[in-house]
């Protein structure tokens, strides 16, 4: 028996007896390792409602109804019981949470500032609150808010390095060093200011094994970074490499390399490595106009002409889409290749071609199969009228 049932079985033996705190306790247990129990839940809104418990009747309900995804419900039981007590900003709290979960950013905007309103030292808030701002493109919003939450908590490295992760965003260098506690982001703002020197003290203090393990990718692409301001790309291409081991290729590994192969003036690969960027930032459109400039200069790399053949497709131009992948039969007569053509033309009727990669007529092999019945049909025939003869 789980130790869930276990509880519920103890939960009930309470029950019968009359001891209603107990029952209570007991279901918070569960709910503490199932947030969601529906009989917990159930349990609960019976006990405060025998209680005239309303505000906790409403905030159980509002728990049910987020476990039956019933978002909007989760909504109105919240205010109702945020209308019985206005200044709970717990429960403010929970519907600013709960406008959030709706993608009602502005709302959980306005219910977020109220509750700052009644105690300025929620800090969190703050953090909510910034995420919301970026979320709506009001950067601006957001290093305001950041800086009165910083005003009420000067000592939360958190919100310093928050507020220095905003300016920097803001192409605000200078006041993005003022804020900032993290060496690492530190790091960065230096060598995106291209104070280089400044950026090699911090990064000199660390190496692989003095370096927390999930802060070593951060200090590959750091190092990667400073080489590439040095011109030192062969270096950085090796520091990006060991981010990737880390990581997994991503858009920063992408970008990174693409800027790289710049400095080294390969630009087939700088557009390789663009397209990458953007295909995994999901804009296809500007992939395929990287992975096409790729191709200009090198029309026999399969890797491109792959990647194309997938974007045409992902956009619906099959047309285009297949012309990339002749050229990639062209190449070497790649087996893949040819299954592809091959269902291509058979699909849109051209079996002719079809056949050139290897695609039988099924329709033309099935004409054939009434002519051979009908020969076993005269057979038969010409058999019962001999056998009548004799």
């Amino acid at each position: 028996m789980s130790t869930l049932e276990t509880l519920h079985q103890e939960a009930l033996k309470q029950y019968e007896i009359n001891n209603i705190d107990k029952v209570l306790e007991i279901y918070q247990q569960i709910l503490a390792m199932n947030p969601f129990d529906e009989v917990a839940l159930g349990c609960i809104m019976d006990i405060y409602l025998e209680r005239g418990d309303k505000l906790n009747y409403y905030l159980t309900r509002a728990d049910l109804n987020v476990g039956q995804n019933k978002l909007e419900f989760a909504i109105n039981d919240v205010k109702k019981a945020l209308e019985l007590d206005q200044e709970n900003t717990n429960v403010r709290m929970r519907l600013a949470v709960t406008y959030k979960a709706v993608n009602k950013n502005l709302k959980a905007i306005d219910e977020f500032l109220k509750v700052l309103e009644y105690n300025h030292k929620e800090i969190s808030a703050y953090f909510e609150l910034i995420d919301l701002y970026m979320k709506e493109n009001s950067i601006e919003s957001a290093i305001d808010i950041a800086n009165r939450g910083l005003e009420a908590f000067p000592d939360d490295e958190n919100l310093s390095n928050a507020l220095a992760q905003l300016y920097f965003r803001n192409n605000d260098p200078q006041n993005a060093l003022k804020v900032v506690r993290d060496e690492f982001l530190k790091a960065k703002i230096l060598l995106q200011d291209n104070r280089n020197d400044e950026a090699k003290e911090i990064l000199d203090k660390y190496n692989t094994t003095n370096t927390p393990l999930n802060r070593k990718s951060d200090l590959h692409i750091l190092k990667a970074q400073f080489a590439y301001n040095n011109a030192e790309y062969e270096t950085a291409l090796n520091e990006v490499e060991e981010y990737i081991k880390l990581n997994g290729p991503n858009p920063v590994s992408f970008q990174m390399k693409a800027l790289i192969y710049e400095g080294l003036n390969d630009m087939f690969n700088a557009h390789l490595n663009w397209g990458f960027c953007k295909k995994t930032l999901g804009k296809s459109d500007e992939a395929i106009v990287e992975f096409e400039n790729a191709y200009r200069i090198n029309d026999k790399d399969k890797t491109v002409l792959i990647e194309l053949y997938n974007l045409y497709m992902q956009n619906k131009e099959r047309f285009v889409a297949i012309e990339y992948m002749q050229k990639v039969y062209d190449i070497d007569k790649d087996e893949q290749a040819k299954n592809i053509l091959a269902e291509f033309y058979y699909s849109q009727g051209n079996f002719e071609k079809a056949e050139e990669f290897g695609k039988t007529n099924e329709k033309k092999q099935k004409s054939l199969q009434p002519e051979e019945n009908y020969t076993g049909l005269i057979d038969k025939i010409m058999g019962f009228f001999s056998k009548n003869k004799d």
